[in-house]
C-alpha cells in the first residue's frame, strides 16, 4: 500500500537505515564496534525484507514456498555477514529481528493514519 509520504518498505529501510547508523555509532563509543555493526547490518538486511516479499505478491506467487526460501537467504546473508565481520551471528539476527518491529511499528503508523 502507498500513501503520500511513501511506501512501507520505504520507510522500514530510511527508519532501520537511521537505526543502524545511531546504534553503530553508540557501540563505537562504548567500545563495542562489532557488536554494532553486526546490528547494523542485520537492520540493513532485515529492512530489505518487505521488498522481498512485495515481490512475491506482486508475482503471485506461492507464499509458503517462498518464505522458506526469503528465510534461507536472510539467514545465509546474516551467516556472511558475521563471519566477514569476525563476530557472531546473533547480533545479526537480533539486527533482523528488529528490522521486522520497524516495518510492524511503520506499518501500524500508516494504518492509523489511513
Amino acid at each position: 500500500m502507498r500513501t503520500a509520504t511513501g511506501s512501507i518498505q520505504g520507510e522500514t529501510l530510511g527508519a532501520s537505515l537511521v537505526l543502524a547508523a545511531a546504534v553503530i555509532l553508540i557501540a563505537a563509543i562504548s567500545g563495542h564496534l562489532n557488536f554494532g555493526a553486526g546490528l547494523g547490518i542485520g537492520l540493513a538486511i532485515g529492512a530489505l525484507n518487505g521488498f522481498t516479499f512485495r515481490a512475491v505478491i506482486d508475482r503471485r506467487a506461492p507464499i509458503l514456498l517462498t518464505s522458506v526460501f526469503r528465510l534461507a537467504m536472510f539467514t545465509l546473508a546474516a551467516l556472511i555477514a558475521a563471519r566477514i565481520l569476525g563476530e557472531s551471528v546473533w547480533p545479526v539476527v537480533i539486527g533482523i529481528g528488529v528490522a521486522q518491529l520497524v516495518m510492524v511499528a511503520v506499518s501500524v503508523r500508516q494504518g492509523r493514519r489511513a
